[in-house]
């Protein structure tokens, strides 16, 4: 049962497979875990991933979360990472125009 943070950190190492041929998805994983959501497995695995655990993530088949055994690894998962931190620029930058009149309303058009 898990009842800490330390609880659920040990549990996930001990649930979580070796290698991307073997990622597991985050649904199972939180099941494995017993819990009903992977909101806060995925807070704990980030926190983790913040302490020196090397906790991958895939997009591609098989999807989902594993230990990170390669070099190669490694770099497949950074790389999937800065995907997220453009797609996350860009989804700013085009809320910050399309807002622009909300946050400058004074400001005179020149078109």
């Amino acid at each position: 049962m898990i009842e800490t943070k330390t609880d659920m950190r040990q549990a996930i190492l001990e649930q979580l497979p070796r290698g991307h041929d073997n990622a597991i998805t985050g649904d199972l994983l939180a099941k494995r875990l017993g819990l009903k959501g992977t909101r806060e497995m995925r807070q704990v695995i980030k926190e983790m991933r913040s302490n020196g655990h090397l906790i991958g993530l895939s997009v591609r088949q098989p999807r989902g979360y594993y230990l990170i055994e390669t070099a190669e690894e490694l770099e497949g998962c950074m790389a999937i990472l800065k995907g997220y931190c453009v797609e996350a620029a860009i989804a700013r930058r085009d809320l910050k125009l399309a807002g622009s009149k909300l946050l400058n309303p004074y400001q005179i058009s020149l078109l």
